[in-house]
């Protein structure tokens, strides 16, 4: 019965999915209009590192995790994840100096700048991105 049922689920995954993909382009993110700022943030996304995660910050702790894509009629989808450090989270001293990091990069005069965010780098944003997702859960488990 396990196995007749897994070979059903596995053969229709196999033949429907690629058919009706474009059907499910809106569970992805939402459809970005052109000359806004969650456009900017997707096409920045795609040419930075082809849709994948690509972190931004507003340099007062508040960090975005966007990815894009552009479905088969061009329609752009962003999906977009926020997170925030506080400078001062418990006392702690990665907190601050994260806090401290973005806030350097979001000064930067030479750094690439979408709305009211700016393009940082993969290490540092996975970090702090990694660290305020976790600051996140904490504070919902309280």
């Amino acid at each position: 019965m396990f196995l007749t049922a897994a070979l059903v689920l596995l053969s229709l995954s196999i033949f429907s999915f690629p058919a009706s993909a474009a059907g499910v382009d809106f569970l992805f993110g939402r459809a970005a209009a052109p000359g806004s700022e969650l456009h900017a943030l997707g096409t920045s996304a795609l040419e930075r590192n082809h849709g994948d995660a690509t972190y931004f910050t507003n340099g007062k702790g508040r960090i975005l995790e966007v990815r894009a894509r552009t479905t088969r009629d061009n329609t752009l989808r962003v999906s977009v994840n926020r997170v925030y450090i506080p400078r001062n989270y418990n006392g702690s001293r990665k907190s601050e100096t994260l806090y401290d990091r973005l806030s350097q990069l979001a000064e930067d005069n030479s750094a690439v700048r979408v709305g009211r965010y700016t393009l940082i780098d993969g290490k540092t944003g996975w970090e702090a991105y990694h660290y305020g997702d976790m600051i996140a859960k904490a504070l919902d488990s309280e």
